[in-house]
Parts: C-alpha cells; sequence; structure tokens
C-alpha cells in the first residue's frame, strides 16, 4: 500500500508538500482559583408588588350617591312630563276596560281644598279616555262654598249623559257635595255615613263691641250704599239683613231644583227634607238620597256593571297638579322661573299658603 495514501477515507496530499497548519483555539485567560472562605447567600430579586389601591373617602361616596340619587330622579321626573304633556293623559297602565275614580275629599272651594279646575280636567280625562267605561266619585267632603259646588255639580250632570258615573261615600256627603253627588246615577254609602244637609248657611262675624272696648276705630270709605254689608266692624242694618236672606233663599231655591232633578225626585218631596239636616246612611236610603248601602267594592262593581265591563275593570286615576313641576322645568330652562308657588301646590304639598 501506498505510504501517502491515508487511511479512513482522508485527503491525498502530494508528495513534498508540508502538512497545513490546524488553527488554533483562542487561549483563554487563566483565572486563579480562589477556594470560598465563608457561604454568601445570593439575594434574590424579588417579584414586583402592586401598589396598595387607594380607598375612596366617606365624603366622595356620599357624593357620588347624591349626584346619582338627583340624575335618576331629574330623569324620572322628567320622564313623567313627558308623559303628562303628550297625549296619554292617564297615569294608569291598565289596558283592559276601566272605571276611571275621581276624589273629592276636602272643602270645596274656589280658591282652596277642592277647587273646581282639577275636577273638571278629570271628568274631561275620564270622558276622552276610551279604557274609561264607567265613572267614580269618591266623596267625603262637608260640602263648601256654592259657586265652586255648582261648578262640580253642572260638570257631573254632562259627564252622565255620556257615561255611566255613581257616588261612592265614605264618611261624609254633605251639603255642596251632595249637590254634587245628586247628579250621579246612583250614590252608595255605608249604614253610618253622613248624608244631606239641604240648605244653606251664612257666617258673619260682629267685632263691634270688641273694638270699642279696646279702643279701636276703623273708618271705611265706601261708593256704594252697601259696599260694606257683611263688615265685621259694625252691626247689618235692617234693609241689609232682608237682603241677605232674600240672597240665601234664592240659594235655597237652586239648591233644591238641583237635588230634585238629580234624583228624579219632584221639588215638593226634596223641600221637605232641605231642613239642613243630615241623615245617616240608613236613614238616607229610605228617604231616597241614596240608592244602595255598600263600600268602595261595591261601587267599583256597579259601575261595572252600568259600564258594560265583563270580568275584573281596571282602576284608573287622573293626576293634574304637580307641585314640583314648575322645579323641574325651571331647572330645564322651559319657563321663567315665578316668585310664587300656586296655591293648589302648596295645598298638596301640606304646606301653609
Amino acid at each position: 500500500m501506498d505510504e501517502n495514501v491515508q487511511q479512513g477515507g482522508g485527503a491525498v496530499r502530494p508528495e513534498g508538500q508540508p502538512a497545513p497548519q490546524q488553527p488554533q483555539p483562542a487561549s483563554q485567560p487563566q483565572v486563579a482559583y480562589q477556594p470560598q472562605t465563608a457561604y454568601q447567600a445570593v439575594p434574590q430579586q424579588s417579584a414586583a408588588q402592586p401598589e396598595p389601591r387607594k380607598r375612596m373617602s366617606a365624603g366622595a361616596k356620599w357624593a357620588i350617591g347624591l349626584g346619582v340619587a338627583f340624575l335618576l330622579l331629574t330623569l324620572g321626573s322628567c320622564a313623567l312630563m313627558m308623559v303628562a304633556l303628550g297625549d296619554t293623559d292617564s297615569l294608569s297602565l291598565s289596558l283592559g276596560e276601566n272605571v276611571a275614580v275621581i276624589y273629592i275629599d276636602d272643602v270645596i272651594s274656589g280658591t282652596t281644598g277642592i277647587t273646581p279646575e282639577p275636577i273638571l280636567d278629570q271628568l274631561d280625562q275620564a270622558l276622552e279616555d276610551d279604557s274609561v267605561k264607567a265613572v267614580i266619585l269618591r266623596v267625603d267632603s262637608p260640602g263648601g262654598t256654592v259657586a265652586a259646588s255648582q261648578e262640580i255639580m253642572m260638570a257631573v250632570r254632562r259627564v252622565a249623559e255620556e257615561k255611566p258615573i255613581i257616588t261612592s261615600v265614605g264618611d261624609l256627603c254633605a251639603s255642596g257635595s251632595y249637590m254634587v253627588a245628586s247628579q250621579t246615577d246612583e250614590i252608595i254609602a255605608a249604614p253610618g255615613s253622613t248624608i244631606g244637609s239641604i240648605g244653606v248657611i251664612m257666617s258673619l262675624v260682629n267685632a263691634e263691641e270688641l273694638v270699642d272696648k279696646v279702643g279701636l276705630q276703623f273708618i271705611t270709605l265706601t261708593a256704594g250704599e252697601y259696599k260694606d254689608a257683611g263688615s265685621m266692624y259694625r252691626s247689618l242694618t235692617e234693609t241689609e239683613t232682608a237682603m241677605f236672606k232674600e240672597q240665601l233663599a234664592l240659594i235655597q231655591e237652586q239648591f233644591v231644583d238641583d237635588v230634585a232633578e238629580g234624583r228624579g225626585m219632584t221639588v215638593e218631596e226634596t223641600e221637605e227634607l232641605a231642613t239642613g239636616w243630615a241623615w245617616l246612611g240608613s236613614e238616607a236610603l229610605e228617604l231616597n238620597l241614596i240608592d244602595s248601602i255598600g263600600n268602595f267594592d261595591d261601587a267599583v262593581d256597579r259601575a261595572a256593571e252600568l259600564g258594560g265591563i265583563e270580568g275584573e275593570p281596571g282602576i284608573v286615576t287622573y293626576e293634574t297638579v304637580d307641585p314640583f313641576s314648575d322645579l323641574y322645568l325651571d331647572l330645564l330652562g322651559l319657563i321663567a322661573p315665578r316668585d310664587d308657588i300656586d296655591a293648589e301646590a302648596l295645598r298638596r304639598m301640606g304646606l301653609p299658603r
């Protein structure tokens, strides 16, 4: 075998050529061995800890809560006002056949208590509401002034021409409130309810002697002979007394005629009962001043029957006065601020005028 042939499949070097130089590895620096004399713990890098969450102060929580509550109250009130200002007058969500209930539960007057405007508005809404088949007047009132009672009475009479309307009496239905109730189709009262008091009263105060005793002097200047008739600072003259009595007789005549027409009685029959006395419900039934003995539920059933409602009727009520409506409208810039608040709104809020 040739000497120049290397085993193992290596390359053949021509004869006479020197062997190639193999690259030498880079020399590494020599580090002297230093034995450890003591164990040294290698500190470990701790993981980053989150910063503690800052807690909200109690004052901030209260402020946010009050802000949210005010926002919800404002939005809710605006929504109710939009309903009141829109075509939907009833606050009821009933979709079936309904009975509208209108409350007369205070003294009837043109300025305070139950005033004609809200009652007339509710009666109009009941007439316009196609879902309402009958109306109930829930009465608990001692009556009131003549003209205000007559206003409501005439409106009730017009409603009765188009829809059934009945009266449900609570404790009291007397004088002007009975004038109103007499125009409904039926009156239902409890056995112990107070009914009637068909009569007219006028009360005048005469403080003339007290003023003289105290030593005060009131000077009244008038242009018209009877302009100060009924003044508390002097007595009535005979002429003035006669004139007042004449007016009372005319009002009594109107009262009797209205009750007779509403109850289907003759004027003579009504005059016999027009003594100013108030009867119990059980007595009023015998005198034809009411139609039946019962409670509010009985009135609802009877109204549904007269209205041709099958099954359980829905009950709807109407709201015409929102004591806070002006406040919300002021906040929204929709109306100019007012220096005074409506007397009716004050009454419903329980505040003095």
